[in-house]
């Protein structure tokens, strides 16, 4: 038998296990999500077509929410999105559940923090985005469940003074496009890395990273570069 009716028999296998009550939930819990999303827009999010929220999400100050199509943001996430820049997802991308992320705005001053996230990406579930000085996500980026990324660092050089009374630099982490970040990472202020690059699971990156490197360990150094499929 060869390989290809291994992978019939599978399929078979897989949709004969998928029964019409499974397709039925599937699409009440879609219209459910697309139900949470013209919610959100009616409190004043500025979102297009097919924006699903899931059970259990709470997204406060909707007003700096601006999402394209086809976004969905899944069950049980928090989304803080108090800043002068905001919130923005681009078309196609998908967060899975359990997402924290704060831009650090408060009553008193609206902060330096935003979130700008590209298109056709994903970020996997138990995701920690500290946004407080500022998150650019690009595009075709893939991140992995309980990833880290805190956007600020408290001063703390004075040891003579409270940590909490020496205040917080903010520098901003950037990460280009066709990124893929493992499970487990964390991504410190500053930090920026290159398109194409590659972060393995449980890495600690708190030095920038070059395009199409591949960098593991904590903290993580850069291993090797991807190559071309030729070379």
């Amino acid at each position: 038998m060869q390989k290809s009716d291994h992978l019939q028999i599978i399929n078979g296998l897989i949709l004969s296990s998928v029964t019409w009550k499974d397709r039925w939930y599937n699409r009440i819990s879609r219209r459910q999500q697309l139900l949470r999303g013209q919610i959100v827009r009616w409190r004043g999010a500025q979102s297009g077509l097919r924006f699903g929220v899931g059970a259990g999400t709470q997204i406060l100050y909707p007003g700096c929410l601006n999402v394209g199509d086809d976004v969905t943001i899944l069950d049980y996430s928090y989304l803080h999105c108090l800043s002068n820049k905001g919130v923005n997802i681009g078309n196609n991308t998908s967060i899975d559940r359990n997402l924290w992320l704060h831009c650090g705005g408060n009553w008193q001053a609206n902060g330096y923090g935003f979130i700008d996230i590209g298109e056709n990406s994903f970020i996997g579930c138990n995701g920690v985005l500290g946004a407080g000085g500022g998150i650019h996500i690009g595009n075709n980026v893939l991140i992995g469940q309980n990833v880290n990324l805190h956007s600020e660092n408290h001063v703390y050089s004075d040891k003579d003074r409270l940590i909490r009374e020496q205040g917080i630099r903010y520098e901003g982490i950037i990460i280009e496009d066709d990124v893929w970040i493992g499970s487990k990472v964390t991504i410190v202020d500053g930090v920026k890395v290159g398109q194409g690059a590659v972060i393995g699971a449980g890495s600690v990156v708190t030095k920038s990273i070059p395009p199409y490197a591949v960098a593991v360990g904590v903290p993580a150094k850069v291993v090797r570069y991807r190559a071309s499929k030729g070379d």
